[in-house]
């Protein structure tokens, strides 16, 4: 049996609060997170400034003696989920994912979790292009089967949502999201043609697999914020790149097209209703962090790409 089978499943609590990013970093002073970082490591790290990117979770660069770099993130809320990643990481790692690797772990005084995890000098790339999306295949591939005796986790979320309802996310997005309304009908649509029951969990799933997550280097592209990886299929993961490149508007054609192809030759059921959970999930944050102006942009695209989704799990 394989090294990967042992790992936990994330909980299902645990992926509602990642889905819903429901952080709580705020109520923790980055000083008495540093305090307790310097104090595990024996080292001098300094704070030099927030990384950009993310709507949910911070992530700061930390200089440490002869100029080394490294980045910390904490959690406030669930600290042993996060404290419980780094086996995994680790294990993904040595399959060839390209995640940073983590240095070091602990608890802060406060009750959070820390990590501190090796930095990468590079940049998000501006667009999804083919380059990326080529990058992106080869990476899902490296998370087939990654959980051979797995169950639950991510793919039971995504059932969970879409058959089932979890968490009220369409009372919500169709009252509060402009346009909602079309995105609760594409998905009910795909309730309707699916059978229901949860989807299969043997792959490994990073469970934000978009654009934002990813940084460039020379010749290869990398996946960070990845403290909510867990079990699930590896279809969610492409849901999500497409939905969130489709809605945001950086998703060029030639991309598109490779990533749909990669998409047909996934279990297309396990894809829709992905599709359909990472789209209400995706649509539900934009009210929660006050954007519900930019939603009214992303939702044609959006339903078009749930549209796209039930006709491929039709076919």
């Amino acid at each position: 049996m394989s090294r990967f089978a042992t790992f936990d499943v994330t909980p299902i609590a645990w992926l509602a609060v990642c889905a819903g990013a429901r952080g709580h970093n705020d109520l923790m002073d980055i000083g008495v997170v540093l305090g307790a970082v310097n104090a595990e490591l024996g080292g001098h790290w300094q704070v030099a400034r927030r990384l950009a990117g993310g709507w949910n979770e911070g992530a700061y660069l930390l200089i440490g003696g002869g100029g080394s770099r490294a980045v910390l993130k904490w959690r406030a809320s669930d600290p042993e989920r996060l404290l419980g990643a780094r086996e995994r990481v680790a294990a993904a790692r040595a399959r060839g994912w390209p995640a940073p690797e983590w240095l070091a772990t602990g608890q802060a005084p406060a009750g959070g979790a820390w990590v501190v995890q090796e930095f990468i000098d590079g940049r998000t790339p501006p667009r999804l292009d083919d380059f990326v999306a080529e990058q992106m295949t080869g990476i899902l591939g490296l998370q087939e089967a990654m959980f051979p005796a797995a169950a639950g986790g991510w793919g039971q979320w995504a059932a969970g949502v879409v058959f089932e309802d979890w968490d009220g996310l369409r009372d919500r997005v169709a009252s509060g999201v402009p346009g909602g309304s079309r995105i609760v009908a594409a998905v009910d649509a795909i309730a309707g043609a699916c059978p229901p029951g949860p989807l299969s969990g043997q792959d490994l799933v990073h469970g934000n697999f978009n654009l934002a997550n990813t940084i460039a280097t020379p010749g290869r592209l990398w996946v960070v914020d990845v403290e909510a990886l867990g079990a699930g299929p590896r279809a969610y993961d492409l849901a999500e790149a497409l939905l969130v490149g489709a809605g945001h508007g950086h998703l060029t054609q030639c991309a598109a097209a490779r990533l749909w192809a990669y998409a047909a030759g996934l279990d297309r059921r396990e894809f829709a209703v992905s599709a359909g959970s990472v789209a209400l999930t995706m649509a539900e944050s934009f009210l929660r962090h006050g954007r519900a102006g930019e939603a009214a942009a992303a939702v044609p695209e959006m339903v078009r790409a749930l549209e796209q989704a039930l006709a491929l799990a039709g076919a």
